[in-house]
């Protein structure tokens, strides 16, 4: 869009100037971020992107579920996916956070976005990310959080309803921001931009209202700001850029699969009591089953360890295998990309290798 109305030149001490087309003078991009944040900066990695070795076996998800009631718990997996490797890579960093619980962890880092303008805090992470590529030195608790996002998707579908619930309400948007992380060429580009005053940052939060326009163009954008502050614009062009939404069992395109084939994916309580506080605040997901016990229906759909599907009784459908992501997000929430996808790839190749299937 940028480019479209105007043109970056490089500046010979390093960032981009950027100067507006004469006929584009009411050009200004607005950008609207779940509570102002922007994501963070690419950084020197010293890690692998991502290894199998990271998870959990099956062997020892079944080991640990015996012994805690039949879940794996959340705490579990911060603990032995990122504490722990985090201890490794940074004790110092480690020695401030290692009596924080996952709430208390999250909201600290979070807490430094929220205190500081995201535009100062932007410029801020850059530098540290400039660094750390100059000096070869990797950003350990980030790289640690990025691994642990990757680690968590296979012990995902094995964790109680209520972690379910804080690790997408309470990890998820710290995850979200460290891992899509911006290369260093666009956060010249942004900068350029702001500096212009063409670039404006507006935190939003649930209450917001984005309501496309019914000309099939654009959208009215309404939230009321930390001062209490209403605001109300209506934009020719609108680009949501939240990303792919999950899907869900109604979403399938194919309806054979829809005859008993597949069902939604859920995920038993592990306290009835929580259960039942979701119940009594109308929770629209939460079912009682023919055995008493309350589960929380998830977005997509069932699936075991290995990707195959499974049908409302729990059977597995040897033939059917199950990678798009928006489909199993609801027990594999998945944020790390391709290394996802070969992780998949080479479990579900090797279930058709041991079942001799073509």
């Amino acid at each position: 869009m940028a480019r479209a109305n105007g043109k970056f030149r490089e500046r010979p001490e390093g960032g981009y100037d950027f100067i507006l087309n004469e006929d584009s003078s009411g050009f200004r991009i607005d950008l609207f971020s779940t509570r102002g944040f922007l994501p963070a900066l690419r950084f020197h990695s010293e890690d692998k992107a991502f290894s199998s070795e990271w998870t959990m076996g099956l062997d020892e998800i079944n080991e640990y579920k015996a012994k805690n009631g039949g879940f794996v718990d959340l705490d579990h997996v911060f603990e032995r996916n990122f504490l722990i490797p985090l201890s490794q890579r940074d004790p110092d960093f480690y020695s401030r956070v290692k009596d924080l619980g996952i709430e208390e962890f999250t909201e600290r880092m979070l807490q430094i976005r929220e205190e500081i303008d995201a535009i100062k805090l932007f410029m801020a992470e850059f530098r540290e990310a400039e660094k750390s590529i100059k000096r070869q030195q990797s950003i350990s608790w980030k790289e640690a959080l990025s691994a642990f996002s990757y680690a968590i998707n296979y012990p995902a579908k094995h964790l109680s309803a209520e972690d379910m619930v804080r690790h997408k309400k309470v990890l998820m948007p710290l995850i979200s921001i460290v891992i899509a992380s911006l290369p260093q060429a666009s956060y010249h580009e942004m900068i350029a931009l702001y500096e212009q005053d063409l670039l404006r940052n507006y935190a939003v939060g649930e209450e917001s209202e984005f309501v496309p326009n019914a000309t099939g163009s654009g959208c009215k954008v309404t939230f009321v700001d930390d001062e209490g502050d209403r605001f109300e614009e209506n934009y020719e062009i609108f680009v949501d850029a939240i990303g792919q939404r999950p899907m869900h069992f109604n979403d399938l395109p194919f309806d054979g699969l829809k005859t008993g084939k597949v069902t939604s994916g859920f995920l038993f309580f592990k306290d009835e009591e929580n259960a039942k506080k979701h119940v009594e605040n109308d929770a629209a997901n939460v079912y009682r089953d023919d055995m008493g016990k309350y589960f929380m229906k998830v977005t997509g759909l069932a699936i075991n360890d290995n990707f195959q599907a499974l049908d409302r009784f729990g059977a597995v459908n040897p033939s059917l295998f199950i990678m798009a992501v928006p489909f199993i997000s609801g027990v594999n929430p998945d944020f790390s990309g391709l290394d996802f996808c070969d992780t998949a790839a080479e479990r579900i190749a090797n279930m058709l290798g041991n079942n001799d299937m073509d």
